[in-house]
């Protein structure tokens, strides 16, 4: 056979050989090696032998506890290391059944090998997607795990079976063919002999048998391995011992009438049934009703079993412990289902038995301490508690003594742990008992259980009362005692408890009925049990093949994702659980099985807002047959709608590596490089065209920079730019309004000004002119030396990205400019510059009028007007004129004269000191002039000057005036600006070329929606985002609804989120490449590069990395980036992704909706619709109709002004999910419509009726408008709490509370902050505006209009509320308080608490409530409330203050221009309203509604009055009621009883049969059984007669019997028993069938 991993097997003797050479060694350098862990050193013999052959074939280990079994699967993994060595992507799995065992055997491979191992269990290991899994296996070796964890990632193809090759299964005894079992279901399904790699399989058990059905062979078949043994016992018990057996007799409890336990069970009965009976009058919810019962049920076994088995102080013990705690733990104490329950009416049955166990328990009148009793009397203990408390009081004593005692429930360790802690004559055993973690109690975490193991092994704790938790899967120190107060229930479990005893002369005790022949015979039966499994093993013949053990399943195709029928029940279970949910509806799926001609069926009923409905399974042998086949069939169907995904996943569960990846934008540097990206940023393709030599004249595209100061307070030089290309037509024309101090401002705007013809010798001028001034306003320490170099032409144009020319102008009469060459040239023509000047001219000067400069005697004019330095004051200046009037001698300041100051200040001494002096102004620090600046009034402003000795400075450049200064302080921010138009045309041409939808909008917009925040400029994207943000929200979530008819509200808002979200945005603007068109940065002057000065940073591939290494550091509070020649720079991803948005709001202002779907798909994003779509959604909404007797339709329709064509949409919008007596459905898929519709409809009012807000402070506005507490007020003023359709009578008073308080609230009475709305409250105001705008035929006008009306408290700003959470916490971030919100959950609620600690405060403040989201609000509004009353006060203002002074115009819908106008299809609204017809006439008005009781009824009188119903029917039913005929009318015998589905709690379209199979379901009763009571007639023309048995719990006393008439087949007899059954029901009031 060759199952195993394609490896050598190694021989014994290799083993044995080469220990040496894993061992630690000396290197030849003498350094110490890491000593290698070899799990051989250690082994034993029959280890090694066993591991020889698990080398060879696949092989089961049958050995007792403490045998290690374990080690031989270390020595395994150890011999076949070779397969697992990475970069190989295979792994070794563990499987233990148990957490406890994961983590026990995982500790022992790590201390035994030196492999890298990682431990798997819980269900959060099913939240972990593909990505998550790979990067797993590439970096562990060894994985340790429980089975349900391996068959889930094997199911969704998580990990595949091929990867893994060696595969260990610990306590594999739970791998029978007939199992459902992980372990089973691992190797049925995913074991194949097909495959082209299967891994070696090694198995470990103490007992190969596994209860009832398993078997040796089913175990070897479904491993496809062989079990071994050790031959040898005797080497085996050098290292175990075996317990001796004892068993311990107690007599039986009498069972007489007047026994002291039956007078109490009896007495238990009727108060459980007094409180069923109270339940069925008082309560009208099925689902309560439902639960309740179970639980009630269960609690009431448990009592008697207590009773029973403990004696009374047992019982009150069980009492007590139930009604501690919270509900929830009750619930799981005793397994019962749901928590939705009369916990009231449970605490009231349990409180009335306390009261009679307790009353009992007293001597005399007095309450018996129980620690002072030494004699033992029944009833009080029972005889089985009396052996048990025997056997430990006369054990002997001995060091170091441990017991344990076994019982199998949960209860029953907690009450007898109890009793024997408080029963002093025993007191040498200090006792706790142990459970699983899963028990349901709160005390019982992993790490307590651990704490009470460690007690254990210490000597603290010296007896453990355990349930079966204990016999395997937990580390625990072996014992002298063992005791089985309960049985063991297979013999596995026998052997299990039994190697719980392995000290030396240690007991193993059973407690055994005497008068009980089962129990005496159990014992036998596990011994030769036992001696038989052993028997076989040694003698049996091990049968060669391979045989495909064959498993229903369901398979996708594109990605090998299968489930079985088995595993499809935990799937669907799942799924329900993944459903949209609140605290009044929990979505379960239903099952009704019952018995058809052909076999068992299974119907499944599932949630009312679950892809799929109702499901019906074929016929099988037996009800968990039915059951699996129903599930399959469900999931099929669920996937196939697109309700699970291909991997057979609900959809949030089926993660990728995008969606793990997500990114948010927070402003630590924690993880800043995960949140930013390396991009270039583009250089626009007008800017970048060089001006090509010719040999006579170059043509250039010149543009008159014009300058209108406002005031006119400064004289300004005639610029212009000069660039090859002509700038697009929106470029051209450009106007910019520059910022100056004190609230001035500079208008400027480009003029087109034609073709300037510039020659070679021009260029070469007009370039170094430019080099000149760019070096003079950002490089000026250039200038100080003697000369300067304006020779690097050829490395400027090899290292510019940009080629255009700023030049000072001349404009003749007729507005055309010419550049000014006298200017240029007379500025080159300075000494500095080594031209030769014109000496001639230089005499001339120097005869009539010279000033003496620090660098020589120079000509008056060429001072004038020119720059100059001082170096004394190490600063440029502009030398306006001369001042004749002052030179030396005049005053510098009152105390002192030029002359005085700058001895004193300088040390200089002026030689010439009768010179004028010169009247300059500094040269300005180039500033940024597109940054927003705060409000300030426009005022002149004084041109500063200073005087200065012309002997202190040094002439520089001639002709260079402080009005070239002037534009040139205002060109570089207009360049800037000019660059980022050019890229926003750029890329607005590059869509209009995609799409011609886009044509109307401006370059100015898309500038906007390019332009960040951080660019500090007047405008930015962040409102453009917040509107692109809602109609992307809108957009896509209409075409998922309309596309995905079978996903719930929760998997539309999933596909909708993994669309809209920032990770999948930002996928689809790098793939477009946007990223390269974003303006993320402020205008940095000193970052300015043109012609004439390129950047000195040189960045290429090798250089990247070490330039732009890190983007957190920060200098002034501001991001210090570097720039390079490539204008690389890092952006956030949020950043990217936030562009998209704003984009979108771009188009919608400019263009509409067409333009900005336009745009979405051109990105990637597909939000088209079709009208067949539409018809399909509305025309489905006429299953509703049915439900029109619920809901007041003419009244709904005159009150909000609307009337609908598709009254089911009226209907369905105001269906609860918790209703599920109809054909499925709810309002939440409106509710997620609706949700979008209205997000978009409230973002357009508040973005137009409010230009002038900010960005921050429309989100704050439009997340206080939309959200679900500011619907529930509108829901609660329009009444809408009155005409929801729902199943739960909690939900009905919550919502009538909240409506009340909020007009307590209005009339100046309690806080409304304190209230806590019902989220379906606000839910319905969503789901009617979807309702509206799906019956309009998406028509948004008309929606707009309705919401208007419907929402006037919302867009009314006077009327909001504001969140505390949020006011809270900028008053915490202002003060630099600290800020927790610690919280915890009892009984179903949650507690929080809110908590403010700074140096100077400290406030808390605890809120309740089933809503933790609701007590943490409630909490925060109690602290910020107290702080506010303190005088705290926060930094920014109230919004509702802002909004006061804030100008608000008429609000608009932005964009709409009938988008979906084309859908208006022709719906054939005459059957519609016919439809609408049939149950119109049942519609009453909404004051007139009765309270309708949709579940249940109360319990009729005894005495049934069918005398007035003879007439009605033709035939007669036989009923008997404790086989005694009840006097019954005639029925008729074809027609079905027509039951309304609201009375079994189910959408029916089955048999009578299956209808009553539903009804005791639904009131969980015991099922009816079917009896073929009667045959007549001759074989060919023979009739059947059937009758069906029922128990009623509400008549406990009573069996009835329903007799039905012959029928020729057995089918259609059964159907006409159940049908008289079905009319008794209705007639005696437990059901009602249709008008």
């Amino acid at each position: 056979m060759d199952n195993g991993a394609a490896f050598t097997a190694q021989s014994s003797e290799s083993i044995e050989n080469g220990i040496s050479e894993r061992l630690s060694t000396l290197s030849l350098s003498g350094e110490v090696h890491r000593q290698v862990k070899d799990p051989r050193i250690k082994a034993r013999k029959y280890q090694m032998d066993l591991c020889k052959k698990a080398l060879e074939e696949n092989v089961i280990v049958y050995l007792g506890t403490g045998c290690g079994k374990t080690h031989i699967a270390v020595l395994l993994m150890y011999e076949m290391s070779h397969l697992i060595k990475k970069p190989q992507k295979n792994i070794f799995i563990f499987l233990a059944p148990t957490v406890a065992l994961v983590q026990q055997q995982a500790k022992v491979i790590e201390d035994s090998v030196d492999f890298k191992v990682k431990t798997y269990c819980g269900s959060s290991m099913q939240s972990r997607g593909h990505y998550h899994w790979e990067k797993e296996i590439e970096e562990y070796e060894v994985l340790v795990m429980t089975p349900q964890t391996l068959l889930h990632n094997l199911s969704h193809c998580f990990i595949r079976i091929d990867q893994v090759s060696l595969l260990i299964f610990d306590e594999c005894h739970y791998a029978q063919l007939e199992s459902n079992h992980p372990y089973a279901e691992i190797m049925k399904i995913f074991y194949k002999a097909d495959m082209a790699k299967l891994p070696r399989i090694f198995g470990m058990t103490a007992s190969p048998k596994l209860g009832k059905g398993g078997s040796i062979d089913s175990l070897e078949a479904l491993l496809h391995a062989k079990i071994y043994s050790v031959e040898d016992k005797d080497e085996l018990e050098e290292f175990v011992t075996s317990p001796k057996v004892n068993v311990y007799y107690y007599d039986s409890t009498e069972n007489g009438y007047s026994c002291p336990q039956n007078i109490y069970a009896r007495k238990l009965e009727e108060m459980k049934h007094q409180c069923l009976s109270a339940l069925r009058m008082d309560t009208a919810d099925r689902t309560l009703l439902k639960n309740t019962k179970k639980l009630l049920q269960r609690l009431h076994s448990n009592l008697i079993f207590c009773l029973s088995n403990l004696g009374l102080w047992g019982a009150l013990q069980a009492s007590n412990i139930f009604l501690k705690g919270d509900h929830s733990e009750r619930s799981e104490l005793v397994e019962a289902e749901g928590n939705c329950s009369d916990d009231d009416l449970c605490d009231k049955y349990l409180n009335q038995a306390a009261t009679m166990f307790a009353s009992d328990c007293r001597e005399d009148g007095k309450e018996t301490d129980l620690s002072s009793m030494e004699l033992l009397r029944e009833p009080f203990f029972s005889r089985k508690l009396k052996q048990l408390i025997e056997i430990l009081s006369n054990f002997r004593l001995q060091p170091n003594m441990k017991c344990i005692i076994f019982v199998n429930r949960i209860v029953t360790a907690r009450s007898l742990s109890y009793i024997l802690n408080k029963l002093k004559f025993i007191s040498s055993w200090r006792c706790n008992f142990l459970v699983g973690v899963h028990s349901g109690l709160k005390s019982m975490s992993r790490k307590n259980t651990n704490i009470i193991l460690e007690k254990f092994r210490s000597g603290e704790i010296n007896l453990l009362i355990a349930t079966k938790v204990g016999e395997e899967g937990l580390d625990i120190q072996t014992c002298c005692l063992v005791i089985r107060f309960d049985l063991p229930e297979t013999v596995a479990s026998f052997i299990q408890s039994r190697g719980r005893a392995r000290m030396p002369q240690s007991e193993y005790v059973f407690l055994v009925d005497r008068g009980n022949p089962k129990e005496l015979s159990l014992i036998d039966h596990f011994t030769k049990d036992e001696a038989q499994m052993n028997e076989e093993i040694s003698s049996r013949e091990y049968k060669e093949g391979f045989n495909n053990v064959e498993e229903r399943t369901y398979k996708v195709d594109a990605t090998g994702a299968t489930i079985s029928s088995v595993s499809s029940i935990s799937l669907l279970h799942r799924y329900c659980s993944k459903l949209p949910h609140d605290e009044y509806f929990t979505p379960k799926p239903q099952f009704f099985c019952y018995d058809e001609a052909d076999g068992k069926v299974c119907k499944i009923i599932l949630p009312a807002n679950a892809g799929v409905h109702q499901i019906v399974s074929e016929p099988q042998q037996s009800t968990d047959m039915a059951k699996r086949d129903a599930c399959l069939k469900a999931c099929k169907e669920l996937h196939e709608n697109g309700a699970l995904t291909d991997y057979l996943l609900p959809e949030q569960e089926d993660k990728s590596e995008d969606s793990i990846q997500d990114f948010s934008d927070s402003d630590s540097c924690d993880d800043e490089e995960s949140r930013i990206e390396f991009h270039e940023m583009l250089v626009p393709a007008a800017l970048r065209e060089p001006w090509i030599e010719m040999e006579n004249s170059t043509c250039l595209s010149s543009y008159y920079i014009k300058f209108c100061p406002n005031p006119v307070d400064r004289v300004y030089k005639r610029f212009g730019i000069f660039m090859k290309s002509p700038l697009p037509e929106e470029a051209e024309k450009m106007k910019l309004d520059l910022c100056l101090a004190r609230g001035r401002t500079v208008m400027t705007e480009l003029i087109p000004s034609g073709v300037a013809r510039l020659n070679k010798d021009e260029i070469a001028l007009a370039e170094k002119f430019q080099q000149m001034f760019l070096k003079v306003i950002l490089d000026r320490s250039e200038f100080i030396p003697e000369y300067v170099s304006l020779e690097n032409h050829d490395v400027y144009e090899s290292r510019s990205s940009t080629f255009y020319l700023m030049l000072p102008i001349t404009q003749n009469e007729n507005k055309k400019i010419s550049v000014d060459w006298m200017t240029v040239k007379r500025c080159l023509s300075s000494p500095i510059f080594k031209y030769p000047g014109n000496s001639a001219e230089d005499k001339i000067c120097r005869l009539n009028d010279y000033l003496h400069l620090a660098n020589g005697c120079k000509c008056k004019n060429d001072v004038v007007n020119s720059l100059v330095y001082v170096p004394c004051k190490e600063t440029f200046f502009f030398i306006d004129d001369v001042v004749p009037e002052k030179d030396g001698y005049s005053l510098y300041n009152e105390s002192e004269n030029q002359m005085e100051h700058y001895i004193k200040r300088f040390d200089i001494r002026l030689s010439h000191p009768r010179q004028p002096l010169l009247k300059a102004k500094q040269l300005f620090v180039l500033t940024n002039l597109l940054r927003k600046k705060g409000y300030s009034e426009t005022r002149e402003k004084e041109e500063h000057f200073i005087e200065l000795p012309p002997e202190i400075c040094q002439l520089k450049i001639i002709g260079f005036s402080k009005d070239i200064g002037s534009s040139l302080y205002l060109i570089p921010s207009i360049i800037h600006r000019l660059e980022s138009l050019l890229v926003a045309i750029e890329l607005k041409d590059k869509l209009y070329a995609s799409f011609p939808e886009g044509a109307e909008i401006t370059a100015n917009r898309i500038l906007e929606a390019l332009t960040t925040e951080r660019c500090c400029e007047k405008f930015s994207l962040e409102r453009l985002e917040v509107l692109g943000d809602a109609f992307l929200k809108f957009a896509v979530g209409i075409h998922l609804f309309l596309k995905n008819d079978a996903l719930d509200e929760g998997q539309l808002t999933r596909k909708r989120s993994n669309i809209v979200n920032n990770s999948n945005l930002l996928k689809l603007a790098t793939r477009n490449n946007l990223q390269v068109y974003i303006r993320d940065q402020s205008f940095e002057p000193l970052h300015f590069y043109a012609y004439g000065r390129p950047c000195p940073v040189i960045c290429n591939k090798d250089a990247e990395k070490s330039i732009h290494s890190r983007y957190c550091s920060k200098t002034n509070g501001t991001d210090a980036e570097v720039r390079c020649n490539k204008s690389h720079h890092w952006l956030r991803k949020k950043t990217i992704a936030d562009v998209v948005e704003a984009l979108v709001g771009a188009f919608i202002v400019d263009s509409g909706f067409k333009a900005a779907t336009a745009f979405l798909k051109w990105i990637g994003i597909h939000v088209e619709v079709s009208a067949s779509q539409l018809d399909k959604v509305c025309l489905a909404s006429s299953t509703f109709l049915p439900l029109a007797d619920l809901i007041d339709v003419s009244y709904v329709e005159n009150l909000l002004g609307y009337d609908f064509s598709r009254k089911g949409l009226l209907i369905q919008a105001f269906v609860h999910p918790s209703y599920n007596t109809h054909s499925g459905g709810c309002y939440q898929r409106l509710e997620f419509l609706g949700d979008a519709v209205l997000d978009y409809l409230i973002t357009s009012y508040l973005y137009s009726a409010y230009p002038k807000l900010k960005p921050g402070q429309l989100t704050d506005l439009r997340s206080m408008c939309v959200n679900n507490i500011s619907f529930a007020d509108v829901a609660g003023r329009w009444s809408f709490h009155k005409l929801i359709i729902c199943n739960s009578k909690d939900l009905r008073n919550s919502m009538t509370k909240y409506v009340d308080s909020i007009g307590v609230s209005a009339s100046g009475g309690a806080q409304i902050e304190e209230k806590t709305s019902p989220k379906a409250l606000g839910d319905l105001v969503e789901s009617y505006m979807g309702a509206v705008f799906l019956d309009t035929g998406l028509n948004l006008n008309r929606v707009w209009e309705i919401m208007l009306s419907l929402l006037d408290p919302i867009i009314d700003v006077s009327k909001l509320r504001y969140n505390p959470l949020k006011e809270l916490r900028e008053l915490c971030q202002f003060y630099d308080w600290k800020l927790q919100f610690p919280s915890s959950k009892k009984d179903g609620k949650y507690s929080v608490e809110a908590k403010v600690n700074g140096n100077d405060v400290s406030a808390t403040a605890c809120a309740t409530n089933i809503s933790r989201k609701a007590a943490k609000r409630i909490a925060a509004q109690q602290v910020f409330k107290h702080l506010k009353g303190k005088g705290y006060k926060s930094k920014s203002k109230p919004l509702v203050e802002l909004l006061k002074k804030c100008e608000k115009k008429e609000a608009k819908l932005i964009g709409y221009e009938d988008m979906f106008s084309f859908l208006t299809s022709k719906f054939d609204e005459l059957k519609l309203h016919e439809a609408f017809e049939v149950v119109k006439s049942k519609v009453s008005s909404l004051d007139e509604m009765p309270q309708i009781n949709y579940e249940t009824y109360p319990i009729p009188s005894r005495q049934p009055s069918f005398s007035n119903k003879a007439s009605e029917c033709n035939r007669t039913l036989n009923i008997q009621i404790n086989g005694s005929n009840v006097d019954s009318p005639s029925i008729c015998p074809s027609a079905d009883c027509n039951l309304d589905s609201r009375e079994t709690g189910t959408f029916h379209n089955g048999s009578a049969k299956s209808r009553l199979y539903e009804v005791c379901v639904a009131n969980c009763w015991k099922p009816p059984i079917f009896h073929c009571c009667k045959e007549t007639g001759p074989s060919h023309i023979k009739e059947f007669t059937f009758k069906v048995v029922m128990e009623i719990d509400e008549m406990p006393d009573e069996i009835f019997e329903f007799y039905g008439e012959p029928q020729a087949k057995k089918k259609d007899a059964a159907h006409s028993a159940a049908n008289g059954a079905l009319w008794y029901l209705k007639h005696e009031g437990f059901l009602r069938c249709k008008d």
